[in-house]
């Protein structure tokens, strides 16, 4: 009976630890996957890809999967930052997913973007008068802000998350709210987002 009690209190810490690497969420993270969309984590056990809820799976203390349909991220945890994540796709596609400080995964920016309601950002922050309020309430310039940032996402991912890019993105935006001193700003504003799109479907090869 001794015998009994003294493998129970040895299995028992041995269990309660399994139980505790299962439940570990993978860090907070927000990473572009090329064809496959974005993957973004909340850090508190949720993961969405491309904008739908994931199913996670533990195989380790520092690695996970998360399965949303046919397609599977794996996720490495990193002691020096951002976590290590490649995918897999339908028709066997694969690749290294690229960390996203641009552009947001999380699960209600992914909804506006798919049900195209509004531009890519919130309209509820944005100062009354400002370029950013003219084109929340502009459906015109709303598609043409959701497209350029669809395209600017594969730019992105073609460019290995290139810092120039990024650095060309902010200024463009600098650029298209000058648009403020024009007397038709919605041209103004059309005429630049029509410009960018052009250039980097161009530079990166992006088909419409």
């Amino acid at each position: 009976m001794k015998n009994v009690v003294l493998i129970t209190l040895v299995l028992f810490p041995l269990a309660s630890q399994a139980a505790t690497e299962k439940t570990t969420p993978p860090q907070a993270f927000n990473f572009s996957c090329g064809k496959t969309g974005g993957v973004y984590s909340d850090g508190k056990g949720g993961v969405w890809i491309d904008g739908n809820k994931a199913t996670i799976k533990q195989r380790s203390p520092t690695y996970w999967e998360a399965t949303s349909g046919k397609t599977v991220i794996s996720i490495m945890r990193s002691t020096e930052g951002n976590p290590d994540i490649s995918f897999t796709g339908p028709n066997r596609i694969h690749g290294v997913c690229l960390a996203e400080d641009e552009v947001s995964f999380a699960p209600t920016a992914q909804k506006k973007t798919t049900t195209n309601v509004g531009p890519s950002f919130s309209c509820a922050a944005v100062t009354k008068g400002s370029m950013e309020d003219l084109i929340c309430q502009s459906t015109t310039l709303s598609a043409m802000d959701l497209k350029l940032t669809e395209t600017y996402k594969q730019a992105l991912v073609k460019s290995h998350n290139n810092s120039t890019l990024k650095a060309e993105q902010r200024g463009w935006i600098k650029g298209r709210n000058e648009c403020w001193k024009e007397d038709d700003k919605n041209a103004c504003l059309a005429n630049s987002y029509q410009q960018r799109l052009s250039e980097l479907q161009s530079k990166y090869q992006i088909k419409e």
